[in-house]
């Protein structure tokens, strides 16, 4: 570690030692803001030296899709917050007042950021207005939090130049429903209780166009044993799901990855012929064998049985392409692009042959890896190599300006089985 760096750990290992029951209140309270401040000046600090990485190149000199990627995989942090590392990081080097600002503890991280906003849209042919409103925001950090600031920022503009207030609310607006448009788009994630969390963003015309589909099958239903007792989400999730399923039933999608829109299930072939089988959807979920059953009987739905005869592992080397069933038997073991720190998902995918077919390479399930496209060039043009581990799976060994050791790396991303 930095010598200056373990001189500022220690000195924090020293004030952590005294409990927090020994300090007065006046002395809690000063300890509070002082620690703050603390935080903030080396959240400044950090967010300089990620603007010197990305200007660098460093991120993708690594093999990091982005400087945002790469920062989720250096400090394991969750991507908001490494998004808001490199926004602080472009403030602080486009505006060096408010650097100062940050780096003397006047203004805080939150508080530069709000300040950038505020600044980023005032024309850039009026850098005197800009400095002007800049010194006054810098001012005002003693008083207001961050929202108020920017309120505050806005309100000066409004008083400076109205034009520019108004022009900036008409742009303010149009770019709103562009970021909307933008931002679209829904997660699925594992709540850890045995269901699938759902959160996303549309805007409003797409979330229109979605209520108008669903409201008609979340109306309350009343059946011979009383009311519908089901609370209104739980209408609304059960509305898409059944929107979703005449879909597949009508059989007009596109396909996906070169087959049909389909569930696959995977069981182990002896619990299945005991009719006891516990199955794996592909997207790593867990099914009872009462579900498995359930499914099983929808035509749309295909079982997919490892080493039986519904799924054929080894395709030998009569096809080149990985395609039908060769791909989805990397998939089932992959889930996805499988290099390290990678969380595309398996439709953004093609499979890679680790042995290649011109040197003898099988299309064969352990011959096999999914790779996005970003990650396939970096395979075969950025110096790492792939092999599969002892266990079947794939692990990633990087050149040595990566890491000089050359230690074998996993993806984390995706459900292992």
């Amino acid at each position: 570690m930095n010598d200056e760096l373990a001189r500022a750990v220690d000195g924090i290992d020293a004030f952590a030692a005294r409990p927090g029951f020994a300090f007065s209140d006046e002395e809690l309270v000063a300890a509070t803001v002082d620690l703050a401040g603390l935080v903030s000046r080396a959240t400044g600090v950090l967010a300089t030296l990620v603007h010197e990485a990305r200007g660098r190149d460093l991120p993708r000199s690594q093999a990091a899709t982005s400087t945002v990627a790469w920062l989720r995989d250096v400090l394991r942090i969750a991507a908001r917050d490494a998004r808001q590392l490199v926004t602080l990081g472009e403030v602080l080097d486009a505006r060096p007042v408010l650097a100062d600002a940050v780096a003397s503890g006047t203004v805080n991280a939150g508080q530069a950021a709000a300040a950038g906003r505020v600044l980023s849209a005032i024309p850039a042919d009026d850098p005197a207005l800009v400095d002007k409103v800049e010194a006054q925001l810098v001012e005002c950090a003693a008083q207001f939090e961050p929202t108020l600031l920017q309120r505050l920022g806005e309100r000066i503009i409004a008083h400076i130049d109205p034009d520019l207030a108004d022009r900036r609310l008409r742009e303010r607006l149009e770019r709103e429903e562009r970021h909307a448009w933008e931002r679209r788009g829904f997660t699925l994630s594992a709540d850890g209780l045995g269901g699938m969390r759902l959160s996303g963003v549309l805007d409003a015309e797409c979330a229109a166009i979605v209520t108008a589909a669903i409201d008609p099958l979340a109306k309350p239903l009343r059946g011979e044993d009383g009311p519908d007792l089901r609370l209104p989400a739980a209408r609304r999730a059960d509305a898409l799901v059944e929107v979703c399923r005449m879909t597949l039933a009508s059989g007009g999608l596109p396909e996906n990855g070169g087959t049909p829109p389909q569930i696959t299930v995977t069981v182990d072939w002896e619990a299945l012929r005991r009719d006891v089988a516990v199955g794996q959807l592909d997207t790593g979920a867990m099914l009872s064998p009462d579900a498995v059953r359930r499914l099983a009987c929808d035509a749309q739905i295909l079982p997919a049985v490892l080493g039986g005869a519904g799924v054929p592992i080894n395709l030998g080397r009569t096809r080149r392409l990985f395609t039908g069933a060769a791909r989805q038997a990397v998939l089932l073991r992959d889930h996805g692009c499988a290099f390290p720190g990678c969380d595309r998902p398996e439709r953004w995918t093609t499979i890679h042959h680790i042995q290649h077919w011109v040197h003898g390479g099988s299309t064969a399930r352990d011959n096999g890896v999914a790779l996005c496209n970003y990650h396939h060039r970096i395979v075969h043009h950025g110096g790492w190599a792939v092999r599969l581990a002892p266990d079947k799976h794939p692990e990633f060994v990087p050149p040595p300006h990566v890491d000089p050791a050359q230690r074998p790396r996993r993806n984390p991303y995706h459900p292992r089985r």
